[in-house]
């Protein structure tokens, strides 16, 4: 007998997002362990992606977190949208921590105004969603409820539908909210103040909030000394092998030593630092044109180039086109070294795309201010982490470099690699569902 449980995923297949594949995963494998969703998510729009269709299961699911005047007002904006002006996106390869606030300098009129920016897109929905919601999960018997976030206004829903049916409530943070510092800096007080408000209200009303690292757990313990520390757990991102339509790829051991980031260098990634250490690197191993490449597969503006070039990159740095996840290992599989960026004020999060990079079986080198990364290291072999220090970084390249150039590329067990895939973590989310189930009796 399976118990139907009530998730609230925003963001969910076919939608491209990263933070779908999360949820997806739970959705197929729960089920077996005694749990069926009914799912209630955005509707993907043209964040679709065709090729995650196959995947979805046979569960109850409902599209409706959009709806009302928010929604009417956008679809209204959008038809009658000026074309966009083309003006130039700020360059991605910047140090950024975070620009800080400047409500305070203002009315209050304008400081609120200011604060209630802290809302996602899902927020204005809320008041004409909830109803929807309350009704789903009483149409499926729904016995607890699951929420993910973000966006973080999942997180007052999950709150209020579990209020009002009466249900336990287990909330997912794939990353922390309150207290990742990259946040607050652009927040104003006031809209700290608000964060600070609604998080703490989620985090009471919960019997169990569950992070992805053990940074982010302990952080959050001592953030709420209040709460029982118990009611904090830990289910890590993982790699779910059911999505990858083929086997990784192979590296070309005549090609040049490559190189592969699988995403959007976004600022707060720090990538400059990197790109400084590359450049370094390559001129003091004097290096051949040719020697090196590193293919990112996000955007790049045109001050991302000028800023490559000026270091002597441009014949080094490509960019490639989106790849769909299904398709990933094709491509990741013929890296040498797979490429992990985290900025200075990331020390909470491990990057989701290390897990894929997990599943491609090619070594790793993660740039990072979380001591979690060499303890996974230190297991699986995998890869190694330094921090955010220029030599350090030239020196992990050398390791890397000279592993390819001898072919000592140590073997990755799939054992230990298995450890950190679906099935473990599909299975400690089951727990932690029964021991909210029970304690709820």
């Amino acid at each position: 007998m399976t118990r139907s449980f009530l998730m609230i995923s925003p963001y969910y297949a076919p939608h491209r997002a990263v933070g779908a594949k999360r949820t997806l995963s739970f959705s197929r494998r729960l089920p077996a362990l005694g749990y069926t969703p009914a799912v209630v998510a955005l509707p993907p729009g043209d964040e679709a992606d065709p090729r995650l269709e196959a995947l979805i299961p046979e569960v109850p699911i409902s599209y409706c977190l959009r709806g009302g005047p928010a929604a009417w007002g956008e679809d209204l904006a959008v038809r009658f949208a000026r074309p966009p002006s083309g003006s130039a996106k700020r360059t991605l390869y910047a140090s950024d921590t975070g620009e800080r606030a400047t409500a305070s300098r203002k009315n209050p009129v304008a400081r609120w105004g200011e604060a209630l920016s802290v809302f996602d897109k899902v927020a204005p929905y809320l008041p004409w969603t909830l109803p929807r919601v309350v009704r789903f999960a009483r149409a499926h018997r729904c016995a607890l409820v699951y929420a993910t976030s973000g966006p973080p206004s999942s997180l007052s829903l999950g709150r209020a539908v579990a209020r009002i049916c009466g249900l336990p409530l287990v909330l997912d943070l794939r990353d922390p909210w309150s207290i990742e510092p990259n946040y607050r800096a652009r927040w104003s007080a006031e809209g700290r103040r608000l964060v600070d408000a609604l998080e703490g209200g989620a985090f009471r009303a919960a019997d169990r909030v569950v992070l992805n690292t053990r940074s982010a757990r302990d952080a959050y313990r001592v953030r709420y000394p209040e709460i029982d520390p118990a009611r904090f757990d830990v289910v890590r991102n993982f790699f779910d092998p059911d999505f990858f339509e083929s086997p990784p790829g192979r590296p070309d051991p005549d090609g040049p030593f490559r190189i592969i980031y699988f995403g959007h260098l976004r600022p707060s990634k720090n990538a400059l630092l990197f790109l400084e250490a590359l450049a370094t690197f390559i001129e003091r191993a004097a290096l051949p044109d040719g020697a090196i490449e590193v293919l990112t597969l996000g955007e790049m503006t045109a001050a991302d180039q000028a800023r490559i070039d000026a270091l002597g990159l441009g014949g080094v740095v490509t960019r490639g086109g989106w790849l769909p996840l299904p398709r990933a290992l094709e491509l990741l599989g013929t890296a040498d070294l797979l490429l992990d960026l985290m900025g200075p004020n990331h020390h909470l999060q491990i990057s989701g795309k290390l897990f894929d990079y997990m599943a491609a079986g090619r070594p790793v080198l993660s740039i990072t201010a979380n001591p979690e990364l060499a303890d996974i290291y230190r297991e699986t072999g995998q890869g190694q982490a330094v921090g955010h220090d220029k030599e350090a970084i030239i020196a992990a390249l050398a390791r890397a470099f000279e592993r390819r150039r001898a072919g000592t590329t140590p073997p990755i067990d799939p054992d230990v690699l298995a450890r950190y895939g679906a099935g473990p973590a599909a299975a400690h989310m089951a727990r932690i569902f029964d021991d909210v189930c029970e304690v709820s009796r």
